[in-house]
């Protein structure tokens, strides 16, 4: 088979692109148009490893070595660990991803007998023009968009829950949305965000002013959520309490944002992977 260069590094770069999204919807992480750009184009290198001639024991060890520290480095460089043992449970997650992912493409290929799928030296390449390639990613994008739209729209509000956020004598209880859209993290730690569109809060903690007092613990990043885009004022302080249907207590490791009512209407805003 002629293996075009410009398709395996493409191929694997969406490929990559697609495990790290996967491994960022696992882990509540959000990874920064750069940083995945950059992890991107690291995994699509890493597919070069393809024109080597692996019959060789060493050689094939080679391959090994260099796949694994490639996936070292997508890892470290797409979620910016910040020590070993983080770097070790991203690492771990990506894997599995990738395991399952590049399973379900060799089995294809061996059921199929595909002539369109090619496997060598741990790296895959597909036999199609880069039109094709763009095209298909681009349906399946809309797909996914299709499905997370339907699922928050229909699905996600089905069952009611309530927030309870406490920080010493300042204690809140509002209605709260499941939202799988709300992948708000802080940018530092990497730590999910609970949005409370609250004025008792709001106007609590004095966050109508410009900026942010230094001194208040808050600070501001950008949010996009199903109230809307904009900035919002984050804080680690305080503790969050998610009451579901069935009227069970979740303590959540959470850090919370905070904005104006919607609508006049008081609620907060989760992802449903902090219930676990």
């Amino acid at each position: 088979m002629k293996i075009y260069i410009d398709i395996l590094l493409v191929t694997n770069a969406i490929m990559t692109l697609i495990m790290l999204e996967a491994a960022g919807r696992i882990c509540h992480k959000v990874i920064s148009p750069l940083r995945l750009l950059t992890a991107c184009s690291v995994g699509g290198l890493s597919s070069l490893v393809m024109a080597i001639d692996s019959r060789g024991y060493f050689t094939a060890v080679l391959i090994v070595v260099i796949k694994l520290a490639g996936a070292v480095f997508t890892v470290l460089i797409a979620f910016g660990c910040k020590d070993p043992w983080q770097l070790l449970r991203y690492f771990i997650i990506y894997c599995a991803v990738d395991a399952v992912f590049t399973g379900i493409v060799v089995t294809l290929w061996q059921i199929s007998g595909s002539k369109v799928i090619f496997f060598r030296n741990l790296t895959v390449y597909f036999d199609i023009s880069l039109f094709k390639l763009a095209l298909a990613c681009g349906i399946a994008y809309g797909l996914l968009c299709l499905y997370e739209n339907i699922t928050r729209r229909c699905f996600n509000r089905v069952a009611k829950y309530e927030a309870i956020y406490e920080n010493g004598g300042c204690i809140v209880k509002v209605p709260a949305i499941c939202d799988s859209g709300n992948r708000l993290c802080d940018s530092f730690t990497g730590t999910p965000v609970v949005v409370f569109c609250c004025d008792r809060l709001f106007y609590h903690y004095d966050l109508d002013r410009d900026e942010p007092d230094p001194l208040s613990g808050f600070r501001l990043i950008p949010c996009s959520t199903v109230s809307g885009e904009g900035i919002i004022h984050i804080t680690a302080a305080g503790s969050v309490k998610i009451i579901d249907d069935k009227d069970r207590v979740h303590n959540v490791r959470c850090y919370v944002g905070i904005k104006p009512s919607l609508n006049g209407k008081s609620r907060a805003i989760f992802n449903p992977a902090l219930l676990g």
